[in-house]
């Protein structure tokens, strides 16, 4: 047998490795979703504070709507890219995308003063950030095998506690 068969590093008829995945674009998801539930949980102390009689919180309460808009816009190209050119899984697109129209209706129903749907609506939205917060920053599957990188979980139950991670 020749020398260089017999040291070879790969064993006979193991798939060759994935390429691996870029990592920018899950960390910049995982930035932009901490930005949006930091401002999602400031809308409701804005709010909170516009009801306990300073009033100017409710300006305060306006352009912070504005910046969690933006913010879940920014979201969902992140999302976006994470997905296809990236690999990742689609939920955070989907999910991204579905919170900003969201919250595209929470600001139309604020400046409407409908606050019968706003007040509902903003703690369901607040919840969903939360939601997406975790999800977002729970241990990435690894390329071989379903191991969890973060918590060195092997085989089956690895796979399963994996599922679903970005």
């Amino acid at each position: 047998m020749p020398e260089s068969l017999a040291t070879s590093p790969r064993s006979v008829g193991a798939p060759p490795a994935p390429p691996a995945r870029p990592r920018w674009p899950l960390l910049l998801f995982r930035v932009l979703v901490t930005g949006e539930a930091v401002l999602a949980a400031g809308q409701a102390v804005l709010a909170g504070s516009f009801l306990s009689g300073h009033y100017g919180a409710l300006d305060l309460h306006a352009l912070n709507a504005t910046a969690t808009g933006l913010t879940a816009v920014a979201q969902t190209v992140a999302a976006v890219l994470l997905w296809r050119p990236g690999g990742g899984p689609a939920w955070p697109a989907v999910t991204s995308a579905l919170l900003f129209g969201a919250e595209a209706g929470q600001i139309a129903m604020g400046y409407g003063r409908v606050l019968a749907v706003h007040v509902p609506l903003g703690v369901a939205l607040i919840a969903c950030t939360l939601l997406m917060l975790v999800r977002a920053w729970r241990p990435v599957a690894a390329a071989s095998g379903g191991a969890v990188r973060a918590e060195g979980v092997q085989g089956t139950e690895g796979a399963a506690a994996a599922e679903g991670a970005v």
